[in-house]
């Protein structure tokens, strides 16, 4: 039995999904679903230290319910497409030890799945900014 919270929780995740949810297509295999998600929390995440290499990685958020696969796995690809191009994601762990995907709520309802974005787009060299030891600003 849930409690008035998780109650609560859900009806405010379904309404996300309604407000900012989008189509994706997941796949595995050679099994694909349609379904809505949340592009949630896009971050760069630092994928060689030498080159400074970072590729983004995207959070998704996805109803257990609509998740017909069973539990997000590895090598799980979801797809979107904006404005007639189509994105590449494949679901994995983004830092050593971590799951794929983990749960978003209390009542364990929605996943919460770790991914990073694939394709050419994905990629950025950047320069490496900030402060070194002496406090001194660096730029490149």
């Amino acid at each position: 039995m849930s409690s008035a919270f998780e109650r609560a929780l859900t009806a405010g995740l379904a309404l996300s999904r309604t407000v900012a949810g989008v189509s994706v297509t997941v796949t595995r295999g050679a099994t694909s679903i349609n379904l809505t998600a949340v592009q949630g929390q896009t971050q760069k995440l630092v994928i060689d230290e030498t080159s400074e290499a970072t590729v983004d990685a995207v959070d998704w958020l996805i109803p257990v319910t609509a998740y017909t696969l069973g539990n997000p796995a590895i090598g799980d690809i979801i797809t979107r497409k904006i404005n007639g191009t189509t994105y590449t994601y494949t679901v994995e762990s983004l830092q050593m030890g971590q799951q794929p995907w983990d749960w978003s709520d209390t009542g364990k309802t929605q996943y919460r799945i770790r991914s990073r974005k694939d394709g050419g787009s994905a990629f950025d060299v950047v320069q490496p900014n900030g402060f070194d030891i002496s406090g001194n600003e660096m730029r490149y």
